[in-house]
């Protein structure tokens, strides 16, 4: 590789499977001093186990990069203020925050029926963590005029997956980022985001379910591999990339991920509008003509 991130501390949660685990590898290719963050649970959040995240540091030992492994729970304010300073007692910096880190909850599934406790544990994974992570780097990364924060979200955010809560917490991390690429625009710190589409452990529940509905839909089984997800060593060039000093100007923006395919979504920005310019150029619609006006011009494009 090229070492373009040489010197560079960067910060990976949910790091020891999947796609986390692929970021925390190339990052550490390119020469980044990797703190290989993960709690160590189940697919679905469960229990804890310090094997995943070591595992993630051993290869990246034998590949010959730099790693330490950190084991405490980004769904926690006091987790992530220990994950930064894992980073910082070790190598002297925080440089860039990867919040990648996520799992199947009770309130994904249950949507709207979800009791305060699954609602609580949700907003503290999917919008906690990059609060807390941010809060803790983010000062550092400004008084050095360089760093990178970047969160992961997913086609969830747009709310097209009938998952209300999920939407909210994953579309709510892209307004974050939207706001601190905004505040600090001119400040050498960049925020983005990325929306993968991965074979994941999460995935791997569900694979079984979209193979019998590719299968069942026409596809014939010798072309099914190509209709699956690609692996999640897919995702972590662009978001290394992100990482690195010819990303400089890049800030603000969501890019979906799904193998060799990137899009980049676009912002919220004004569409169609109507302007009654009657009383004095602050005129009042009455119902009757938003009857007529709403349909043909606002909602006709």
């Amino acid at each position: 590789m090229s070492n373009r991130l040489k010197g560079r501390v960067a910060l990976v949660t949910g790091a020891g499977n999947g796609i986390g685990k692929s970021i925390a590898l190339q990052l550490a290719s390119e020469g980044a001093s990797v703190v290989v963050n993960d709690l160590g649970t189940s697919v679905d959040g469960q229990g804890r186990d310090t094997g995943a995240a070591d595992g993630t540091v051993a290869q990246i030992a034998e590949a010959g990069g730099v790693a330490v492994a950190n084991y405490d729970s980004i769904a926690e304010s006091e987790g992530c203020r220990r994950a930064v300073a894992t980073a910082v007692e070790t190598y002297g910096s925080c440089d860039i925050v990867i919040a990648n880190a996520g799992a199947l909850t009770k309130a994904g599934h249950l949507g709207m029926r979800s009791d305060d406790q699954s609602w609580q544990q949700l907003l503290d994974l999917y919008l906690g963590q990059k609060f807390w992570l941010t809060r803790e780097a983010l000062p550092s990364m400004l008084e050095r005029g360089w760093g990178r924060v970047i969160f992961a979200t997913s086609e969830i955010a747009r709310g097209t997956q009938n998952t209300p809560l999920g939407a909210t917490v994953l579309s709510g991390g892209i307004g974050m980022m939207r706001d601190l690429a905004n505040t600090h625009a001119t400040s050498g710190v960049t925020f983005n985001a990325y929306a993968p589409g991965a074979a994941t452990r999460t995935y791997d529940l569900y694979k079984e379910q979209v193979e019998a509905g590719l299968l069942a839909s026409g596809i014939p089984e010798e072309e099914l591999a190509s209709h699956l997800l690609p692996g999640p060593e897919f995702v972590a060039p662009m978001i290394t990339w992100l990482c690195t000093d010819a990303a400089a100007g890049v800030t603000g923006e969501v890019f979906s991920l799904n193998g060799g395919k990137i899009n980049r979504w676009t912002r919220f920005e004004d569409s169609a509008s109507l302007f009654k310019a009657d009383g004095g150029g602050q005129g009042l619609w009455t119902l009757n003509e938003l009857d007529k006006v709403v349909p043909q011009h606002l909602l006709a494009s």
